[in-house]
């Protein structure tokens, strides 16, 4: 079975506490790895998790708050220092962001690798990152400061080859990449054999998830991650001081839960809690009540899709 899996690093807001650390997640397509954003500690919570960085893709920012990126600039350190890393690293992050951190890098850092970072327009909507299999697209999203979040998408199966067909047809194998791939045949004498009839679409579902970082409260997200499987929505209050969420940028629990709703996700992954709160039982409850598929993340809770 194809791995979809969400290691939770921190899922906490505002700073780091006994309790909680602040905003990161691992996403592992494939053993592929990709970090969504990077709080303070977050390579502590790396090596306390087990995290094998060696299978590093491309880290993705949301935006330029203390607690989404403090711990970016010591793990870049440390991967070239421990891992000894050579291979480009592509980091995405808002344009605002470019600058200060290429200064940090050019300060700071004597990397045996090549950072190379890309500067996002968070009020668009856009493919940020692609390969074989999946696809990395940006969310905008509502803040104090130019904020995203990101859709991760796998792409659909490629056709299954039907050989007893082929053989009918008396198609050679080197034809069959090709037909796989969506080709039709063309036989000798010049017919051609449709797709369709050497081929079947794959029963296989592309699974997808989205991260949806600091933001107020914005039921457009819905229409972007339609049908998502897991959304990871910030849920920083409850529903009582949601007049404080929006002053401050943020989202209450329910209103996680309506967008969870309203975007006809199957499960809803809820974080960034508020220091204010001893634990996150009414927080839950409150999403819960909107959406009752609603799981409030731990650090170290790995969530498979």
């Amino acid at each position: 079975m194809a791995k979809f899996e969400i290691t939770m690093l921190g899922c906490g807001s505002g700073i780091p506490t006994a309790k909680h650390m602040t905003s990161a997640q691992i996403v592992n397509i494939n053993e592929r790895l990709f970090l969504v954003d990077c709080g303070e500690g977050t390579q502590t919570q790396i090596w306390k998790y087990r995290v094998k960085l060696t299978n590093l893709d491309a880290i993705f920012i949301s935006h330029m708050h203390g607690d989404h990126f403090f711990g970016l600039i010591p793990l870049l350190s440390s991967i070239g220092l421990m891992l000894a890393r050579t291979e480009d690293l592509h980091i995405y992050m808002p344009i605002v962001m470019v600058e200060p951190i290429q200064y940090d890098l050019d300060k700071y850092c004597y990397l045996p690798y090549k950072v190379i970072l890309h500067g996002i327009d968070t009020t668009a909507r856009e493919v940020l990152y692609e390969n074989s299999t999946m696809t990395v697209e940006s969310i905008p999203l509502e803040h104090k400061t130019p904020c995203m979040g990101f859709l991760f998408k796998e792409k659909p199966k490629a056709n299954i080859l039907l050989p007893e067909k082929c053989k009918e047809y008396g198609i050679n194998c080197t034809e069959f990449r090709k037909i796989k791939e969506g080709a039709d045949y063309i036989t000798p004498d010049g017919r051609t054999i449709p797709n369709s009839e050497l081929t079947k679409p794959s029963d296989y579902i592309p699974k997808s998830y989205a991260y949806c970082s600091d933001t107020s409260y914005c039921p457009a997200l819905a229409e972007q991650i339609h049908g998502v499987d897991l959304l990871y929505h910030e849920a920083t209050f409850v529903e009582s001081e949601k007049d404080m969420a929006a002053t401050a940028g943020h989202s209450t629990a329910s209103q996680a839960a309506d967008i969870a709703l309203r975007a006809n996700a199957k499960q809803l992954a809820i974080g960034h809690y508020s220091i204010r709160y001893n634990d996150e039982d009414e927080l839950l409850a409150e999403a819960k009540s909107v959406f009752s598929n609603t799981v409030a993340t731990q650090e170290g809770m790995v969530i498979s899709i």
